[in-house]
């Protein structure tokens, strides 16, 4: 559950990135936000790699925390 979400909010936020970069290059938005929207669109390799960092950690997180919760331990009740 944890792996889907981060990958719902991953997905927002690469989709959100592109579309953002498409209307400032469409319009010619310049300055502030606009900036760091092209900015980042122009560095997907960069923020792809901190994507699947962020992906590695989520995972190491909640495999120990299900480790520490003794979630394979409980029974299953049928």
């Amino acid at each position: 559950m944890t792996i889907t979400a981060l990958s719902v909010a991953v997905a927002l936020l690469v989709g959100g990135i592109e579309a953002l970069g498409l209307i400032a290059d469409k319009f010619n938005f310049r300055g502030g936000i606009w900036d760091i929207v092209v900015a980042l669109n122009g560095n997907f390799g960069v923020l792809g790699f901190l994507i699947i960092g962020i992906f590695v950690l989520c995972w190491a997180v909640s495999a120990a925390i299900y480790r520490l919760r003794r979630y394979d331990e409980l029974e299953v009740q049928t």
